[in-house]
């Protein structure tokens, strides 16, 4: 099962500009395979997105469905931004700042 990070209070799902397998720039969800590698690259990609606040992002496991869904909601746009209430319900709204971007591009 995938595994994001959720924000605990505002219940935003992390998201940023990554590359595809052909190399190619995309805006969606970041997630990992294994709860583990989620703990282990947690700290990092935080610091790489300049994260205010990243002891509030927990990790969430989602099903590959809602995975899939985040990204559908998101329509590969840089300009929104995906939130997740207690309840499982989705709002997508606009971003209010400059995107998400690793330092190294990745």
């Amino acid at each position: 099962m995938p595994y994001v990070l959720r924000h605990e209070s505002t219940g935003e799902i992390l998201a940023c500009i990554q590359k595809n397998i052909y190399r190619l720039d995309y805006y969606g969800i970041k997630w990992w395979e294994t709860e583990e590698e989620a703990e282990a690259a947690r700290p990092e990609v935080l610091e790489q997105l300049k994260v205010p606040d990243p002891h509030r992002w927990q990790i969430l496991r989602v099903d590959e469905h809602r995975l899939k869904l985040f990204n559908v909601k998101l329509k590969n746009n840089p300009n929104l931004l995906l939130r997740m209430d207690n309840q499982g319900t989705l709002l997508v709204s606009p971003h209010d700042g400059m995107p998400l971007t690793p330092k190294n591009g990745e």
